[in-house]
């Protein structure tokens, strides 16, 4: 384990664990590798980083972005299937709807990974379901830092597989939120929120970062009374797919911000930018071609 063991530097941040659900997303009938813990090793392997790395996948998933991690897998009789249709809108945007096609039966808890593995000091959980990662269980680990991708915990599954935004921070996600916990979101999921439901969150976590599609992505902050924003613009790109930008963003930021980055955030949207100009979980350029 000596590759990703602790290093002497207080701000790195190995070692680091990544956890989630890989997927397959059917999209137009075809299957594509998914998942925001594939995302989020895509985004490590970009930045040099070797990871730790649970995932939960059948034996048909596709694992070939942990490619030079420390993988652990839990198995599964299906990998976790998501079927993807696209709308357009009124104002020229795809609209995306999902379906549960089939979900791990209990989720990835810190007793799957071996016992050999070292305390993560930077953790990435990507949820994706609202049980598919338990997620109290893996912050009573006591990181320094964890970016809790939280899309899973603010989705209804109705009877049909249909995923529903909730319209409000899920109480999951509010106990969730704490002074060592950067909170991942994008504005679709939190666009219809009450007023001051976000300014709640930014409160009770160390940042919200939100992603917010072309117009780049902010990141919240509170200092007392004071609540601060710093914008991060998107780069240029030429879009092929955006699926999975948001995830490689947050981990990305994350990652360079617990490695004393003085360039996290644009580091982050290069990796993000880059990601999107590629089709599903694709190899990211290494930094330095960023």
């Amino acid at each position: 384990m000596t590759e990703n063991a602790v290093r002497d530097d207080p701000h790195s941040p190995d070692p680091v664990l990544l956890v989630g659900a890989v997927t397959w997303d059917v999209v137009d009938g075809q299957r594509v590798p998914g998942g925001a813990v594939t995302y989020a090793a895509r985004a490590a392997t970009a930045l040099g980083i070797r990871a730790y790395v649970l995932v939960a996948a059948g034996d048909d998933a596709d694992l070939d972005a942990f490619e030079g991690h420390e993988l652990a897998v839990v198995r599964l009789e299906q990998t976790m299937t998501l079927e993807h249709r696209f709308e357009a809108s009124v104002f020229g945007a795809g609209i995306r709807h999902q379906r549960v096609v089939s979900r791990p039966h209990r989720g990835l808890h810190p007793s799957d990974t071996p016992s050999a593995w070292p305390a993560p000091r930077t953790m990435v959980l990507g949820t994706l379901l609202p049980d598919d990662i338990d997620a109290p269980a893996f912050l009573a680990l006591g990181a320094q830092e964890t970016a809790l991708i939280a899309q899973g915990m603010q989705r209804r599954i109705a009877a049909d597989g249909t995923i529903e935004d909730l319209d409000a921070p899920s109480e999951a996600l509010r106990d969730a939120a704490r002074p060592d916990v950067t909170v991942c979101l994008s504005s679709d999921e939190t666009d219809r929120w009450p007023a001051g439901a976000l300014g709640h969150l930014v409160g009770r976590s160390r940042r919200i970062v939100r992603t917010l599609g072309a117009a780049g992505a902010e990141i919240r902050t509170r200092d007392g009374d004071e609540e601060r924003t710093l914008h991060i613009p998107a780069l240029p790109a030429t879009v092929v797919d955006t699926t999975g930008a948001g995830d490689v963003f947050a981990t990305a930021l994350i990652l360079a911000v617990r490695a004393g980055e003085d360039v996290a955030g644009r580091l982050a949207a290069a990796c993000a930018a880059a990601f999107v100009e590629r089709r599903a979980s694709a190899p990211l350029p290494a930094r330095t071609e960023l």
